[in-house]
């Protein structure tokens, strides 16, 4: 049986490579629904409470994945003018830096499920985000950044 953070890193996974997350809730004999299954089903309806713009209604943007500084899992997604960069892994401090990912000046970065604007600059081909001292949740964090990021890296 998954984790409920395995369970929320497949479905971003999946979503950002244009792929849909079949669930196979198997019923007991008297039909009833086991506490684990219902436990991964309700872990993963809180983060998408949470989270879901990042994943409903989102396409794949041109690239799947990254890797941040500290060999961070990243994933994006993307809709209307907006890319969604979702931290798998719970960054190691409050700077996180996407590695060959290049902003544009008027970029505007925010953290689903926090309030305000989060902070951003430009290091050479990476972009770093300082993150707030408490994230919001427990499993994968979504950035969304708006306008798209206007270039990525070749590497």
């Amino acid at each position: 049986m998954l984790s409920a953070d395995k369970l929320i890193d497949m479905l971003v996974d999946i979503v950002s490579k244009k792929g849909n997350l079949l669930l196979n809730i198997g019923p007991k004999p008297d039909g009833s629904i086991s506490e684990l299954q219902v436990d991964r089903l309700k872990a993963l309806g809180r983060w998408l409470a949470q989270n879901g713009d990042a994943i409903y209604e989102t396409r794949p943007w041109v690239r799947p994945s990254a890797k941040t500084d500290d060999g961070g899992e990243v994933r994006f997604t993307k809709k209307g003018d907006a890319v969604y960069a979702i931290l798998l892994d719970k960054p190691k401090s409050a700077q996180v830096t996407i590695q060959s990912l290049l902003a544009s000046d008027k970029m505007t970065v925010s953290l689903l499920g926090a309030a305000g604007a989060v902070q951003w600059s430009q290091q050479g081909k990476d972009l770093a985000i300082t993150l707030p001292s408490a994230l919001p949740g427990d499993h994968a964090w979504a950035l969304k950044m708006t306008p798209a990021p206007w270039q990525v890296v070749k590497e």
